[in-house]
């Protein structure tokens, strides 16, 4: 079903459901129909969960314990519970890969849920299995959430935020939310259910080394949460591709050396601490955009080179966009300094022409910078990145 008519769908079914005490406590929530269908949803499991409290039979241990050996829920009311399931379950599948697609965050009430399934009956009375324990009601805040949305601990209360997808990789997901007490946009960075061990330990290695590192040309990330397995970071306004992209025609040779020159002092502030990029690409480059200056930042540290990391050498195959294609002869493991050059003469032909391609580059200092950085032999290349954005700032606009 379209977004479009979601919203339809959710006026048409709001009414069927009461005004529940609840409401107010699902101010996240951003549709007002939605949020009394979900409001009332709650109340309701509130309700036949405290009715299911009362019938478990109980007893006391001869240290004076209280025991539950199950109990008998009523024919009538195991229907009633089970329509509030299965309007659950339609709500669910109706609002599946929409804008107001939920889930479950109370993970007693998820696990009481799927008790219940198991032994409600529909048509007689439900025995209540004698392992089955009161359930905790919640009633202070929401069992449910949107589900591109964040919860955000404030000194008086958790707050939600809608997250906004922005981005995807081969290992993670990256949202963007705004951050309700101070009204900036922050990023989030979730690791994709799917990865294995040493990819989970790689994606966490990436947040430990760049919340080490501090500088202006550098991402900066802020916290990292191991439950999620997701890390928030400053929000960057566009990638390098995208803003040559946008505003090529505009862009003077000044403007152009100076991207490079942030980048390259960027790269070479990790060189010092012995980490090599490793991905240097157009869409690893970020802009964060001022009013009164363009900043330039490098991201996305997950296939970075590290002395003695016992990670590196687990990626054997050629990564990176713009990376030397004899990687696949001398091997990933092997990439060095001469390699990292390689792929930032190809990020900075980029940055210089707005093209990608060598093809039609008139003969001058950027064809000659083209060719020495991506020689087919290492040692005719840049050797170092301070190299490399010496030559670049030998450019003019009469030997281009």
């Amino acid at each position: 079903m379209k977004d479009s008519y979601i919203d339809v769908y959710l006026s048409r079914e709001a009414p069927k459901y009461e005004e529940s005490e609840l409401y107010d406590i699902y101010d996240s929530i951003p549709n007002a129909n939605l949020r009394r269908i979900l409001s009332s949803l709650h109340s309701q499991l509130n309700h036949w969960f405290t009715v299911i409290n009362g019938d478990l039979r109980t007893s006391y241990d001869e240290e004076g314990n209280k025991v539950y050996s199950g109990g008998y829920f009523h024919a009538q009311d195991s229907r009633d519970l089970l329509a509030v399931l299965d309007d659950l379950d339609k709500l669910k599948r109706k609002l599946l890969s929409t804008q107001y697609e939920f889930v479950l965050i109370n993970a007693s009430y998820d696990n009481a849920i799927r008790r219940c399934k198991r032994f409600l009956l529909n048509r007689n009375g439900s025995t209540i299995p004698e392992d089955f324990k009161p359930i905790e009601i919640e009633d202070v805040e929401p069992i449910f959430q949107i589900k591109n949305s964040i919860s955000i601990q404030t000194e008086t209360q958790t707050v939600y935020a809608a997250l906004d997808s922005v981005g995807e990789g081969s290992y993670a997901r990256v949202f963007v939310y705004e951050e309700p007490t101070y009204k900036i946009k922050i990023a989030l960075k979730r690791a994709k259910p799917d990865l294995d061990g040493k990819e989970l330990e790689r994606f966490r290695q990436e947040f430990t080394v760049l919340k080490s590192l501090n500088s202006p040309y550098i991402v900066q990330v802020y916290a990292y949460n191991e439950q999620k397995n997701e890390y928030t970071m400053e929000y960057m306004d566009e990638n390098i591709y995208k803003y040559i992209a946008r505003c090529n025609s505009t862009l003077t040779l000044s403007n152009r050396k100076n991207a490079i020159s942030q980048i390259c002092r960027g790269l070479m502030y990790m060189h010092a601490k012995g980490i090599l990029h490793r991905d240097i690409s157009l869409a690893n480059v970020f802009v964060k955009h001022y009013e009164d200056v363009d900043v330039f930042k490098i991201g996305d540290f997950g296939l970075i080179k590290m002395p003695e990391s016992s990670l590196t050498s687990t990626y054997s195959e050629i990564k990176g966009s713009l990376n030397d294609p004899d990687l696949i002869n001398v091997g990933f493991s092997n990439y060095n300094m001469r390699h990292e050059t390689f792929a930032l003469t190809r990020l900075c032909f980029y940055i210089l022409t707005g093209r990608t391609n060598i093809t039609k580059q008139k003969d001058g200092m950027i064809k000659q910078f083209w060719n020495k950085g991506t020689s087919s032999n290492p040692k005719e290349r840049f050797q170092n990145v301070r190299e490399l954005l010496s030559f670049v700032q030998q450019i003019t606009e009469k030997n281009k």
